[in-house]
């Protein structure tokens, strides 16, 4: 009995997981299964890597229109991290991110193209 409803079932689960693609989705920051690392060149000779711990961000997807996918993000400036102290405090004042200012980044996509 067991052998003969594995296939059903597995069948059953292959074709609900292709209409589960078409929805919405919030990006798991509690998980940390997302996060937000940036690079950039440090005076010509070196990277500087770092990361902003505080986001959250919606994305849609549907699997049959992937043309159609969006994604939302908001960062907290504030939240910068790149290892060092210091030059985070440097780096959220008004000589870079100004996080006063602006205590919020924001990226909205506007448009996907597949492949």
């Amino acid at each position: 009995m067991k052998k003969r409803f594995a296939p059903l079932l597995g069948a059953g689960l292959l074709l609900a997981a292709g209409q589960l693609f078409a929805d919405d989705y919030v990006i798991d920051t509690e998980g940390s299964h997302a996060f937000i690392n940036f690079k950039i060149s440090h005076l010509g000779y070196s990277w500087l890597h770092g990361r902003f711990n505080t986001f959250e961000g919606t994305f849609t997807y549907d699997e049959a229109k992937p043309e159609a996918a969006s994604i939302q993000v908001k960062i907290d400036t504030a939240s910068i991290d790149s290892n060092h102290a210091e030059r985070d405090k440097h780096l959220r004042n008004d000589d870079f991110l100004d996080v006063k200012k602006y205590p919020e980044a924001s990226f909205v996509s506007t448009s996907y193209t597949p492949g």
